[in-house]
């Protein structure tokens, strides 16, 4: 296996941040630059991924509870504090309620979802 600098990057956030450190690898693979626990005024960003100009602020919703608009605030609200495009991004099956949905329509919040994660360097 050749180890790149990109490579490494995955590495350290796999071992060091745990699930929201696997979905960023899958931003850093696709040539993103990632930071973890971005602090703003209204709390903290789970990760900040940049790319060419594009700044995506990533919480990721990892309860087993439904999806509910006060999340797709907090992150609306977080993203905008330090000009960013918000995503919630949800890990395993959680449902998302159609309040969740109206809102994130209404902020531009781009909700994705992801069930299981394995990223490998190449």
């Amino acid at each position: 296996m050749v180890w790149t600098w990109r490579s490494k990057l995955i590495s350290k956030a796999v071992s060091k941040a745990g699930i929201k450190g696997k979905i960023a690898a899958l931003y850093i693979m696709s040539g993103h630059s990632v930071s973890f626990n971005v602090k703003v005024k209204d709390g903290v960003i789970d990760f900040v991924a940049k790319k060419k100009g594009d700044i995506f602020a990533v919480d990721v919703y990892l309860k087993n509870k439904p999806v509910s608009a006060r999340e797709v605030e907090d992150i609306a609200k977080k993203a905008s504090q330090i000009n960013a495009k918000p995503v919630l991004l949800i890990y395993g099956s959680a449902k998302i309620s159609e309040e969740a949905l109206s809102k994130s329509r209404e902020l531009n919040v781009k909700i994705k979802r992801v069930r299981k994660v394995k990223p490998k360097p190449h």
